[in-house]
């Protein structure tokens, strides 16, 4: 069933403040209208006139980071995120995107073809892309200019949709277990190809004919959030089309995931689309939710401690902890610790890592403390957004620790005949599986 909201549900809110001790965003600031509690008083008075929605009104809107720890806590179960986006929505309504919005989620974004080629092209300049797992010759970071300091990944050369084979097949000897489509997501396309690959041979040595469908295009959910939901539904609709004779969907970005198994939520109820958009949502699985449900058992691995950080879009908005966890305790010479803080945000949030820089550094400083009481070698996540803001924390705070992605300690262990050469993207090296007895 559609759960597009009526800015009504702000009024649900009791005012409690239960809300102020799980908001990462009000433990740094304590403003506040950048907590739930007083965002739901303004929606509340915007929706009814009673202030004006003029640029102050749309900047308390953006200080949520939508990573739903205050409706975890919320004992009349206010939907806070969600009343957020309504409101976002309701704002570009009424007043229209800003302009470099409209050129990215209207211009690029919606366009894969076109945002492949302006990517590619930029992968040519040396100093934004990597190649053969080293970067090309150094030059100063320009890019760094408009990301406000936040260290971005390099592009892959080539991107992954040219380094997969179409379909890939279990070897010999390994029992079919059915056929899986994976979503690799603008991440694992554009910037983290060695972890896509690493993904799909997982799937593939969990016994699953491994399909990569072409055409997809974004997920959506950054343009969702900021409220276009125009585009949003837009884009869902591509992806639906190509995603739905499918019987499972799998992604390794917690992003992605949470978008596409809330795609049914994006169309209203009376929508010729909300059928195939829930239907859709019902086959989409986190990577290692999928895994852990078909006995996925990974290759041993060179002794190591490492921990693990709870992406907000998987733990708060899929409610998966577990599996990730499951996974890593059973590969064998590996030694886990769990962070204290693990769920709690890292303080990306998408455009909030750059656009509130300030308060994006202080829930990262935080975060790289919990990290640093673990004494792991290796932070493990699930999301290529928590990757970037990871990597750039253990750099700025002089953190001797390597962050992964769960596909690099899982997946592609073992040489696929059919697997195209690897050109690296400065993933990072996974530890060296242990030879088979």
């Amino acid at each position: 069933m559609s759960q597009l909201l009526s800015l009504d549900e702000a009024s649900r809110c009791m005012k409690c403040g239960f809300c102020m001790s799980s908001c990462p965003v009000y433990n740094v600031d304590h403003i506040e209208s950048h907590v739930a509690r007083g965002r739901n008083v303004l929606i509340r008075w915007a929706s009814n006139s009673s202030i004006p929605v003029d640029g102050a009104y749309g900047e308390r809107l953006s200080y949520c980071l939508l990573c739903g720890r205050c409706e975890a806590v919320c004992p009349a179960k206010v939907p806070s995120t969600a009343i957020n986006v309504a409101a976002r929505t309701d704002l570009v309504n009424k007043r229209g995107l800003a302009w470099l919005q409209r050129f990215v989620y209207r211009g690029i974004l919606k366009h894969r073809n076109l945002m492949a080629r302006l990517l590619g092209l930029a992968a040519l300049v040396p100093g934004v892309s990597v190649k053969d797992g080293k970067p090309l010759r150094h030059l100063a970071d320009s890019v760094s200019i408009f990301t406000k300091g936040l260290s971005i990944p390099k592009l892959s050369r080539p991107f992954l949709s040219t380094r997969l084979p179409s379909r890939m097949t279990p070897p010999k000897g390994v029992h079919v277990r059915g056929q899986v489509a994976i979503f690799p997501g603008c991440a694992f396309e554009f910037f983290f190809a060695d972890m896509g690959e690493r993904m799909a041979l997982a799937l593939v040595e969990a016994g699953f004919e491994v399909v990569y469908p072409q055409g997809l295009t974004c997920c959506g959910l950054a343009v969702r959030s900021a409220g276009d939901l125009t585009t949003a539904q837009l884009m869902a609709r591509h992806n639906i089309e190509i995603l739905s004779h499918f019987d499972h969907i799998v992604t390794g970005c917690a992003t992605c995931s949470s978008a596409l198994k809330d795609y049914g939520r994006w169309f209203p109820d009376n929508d010729a689309w909300q059928p195939r958009a829930s239907s859709l949502s019902a086959k989409v699985s986190d990577l290692s939710e999928f895994l852990v449900s078909e006995g996925f058992q990974p290759k041993p691995a060179e002794p190591v401690t490492i921990t693990y950080h709870d992406p907000c879009h998987l733990k708060w908005r899929q409610a998966i902890r577990d599996e990730p966890r499951r996974l890593l305790g059973s590969i064998e010479g590996l030694k886990y610790v769990e962070m204290e803080g693990a769920d709690e945000c890292c303080g990306l949030g998408g455009a909030f890592g750059i656009t509130h820089r300030e308060a994006s550094l202080a829930i990262q400083a935080k975060k790289m403390q919990s990290i640093r009481r673990t004494g792991a070698q290796i932070v493990v996540t699930s999301c290529p957004g928590c990757l970037i803001q990871l990597r750039d924390g253990a750099r700025r705070h002089g953190l001797p620790i390597e962050v992964m992605h769960i596909s690099q300690l899982i997946g592609g262990q073992r040489e696929q005949p059919h697997r195209l050469r690897s050109a690296g993207d400065g993933g990072g090296q996974s530890p060296r599986p242990k030879s088979a007895p």
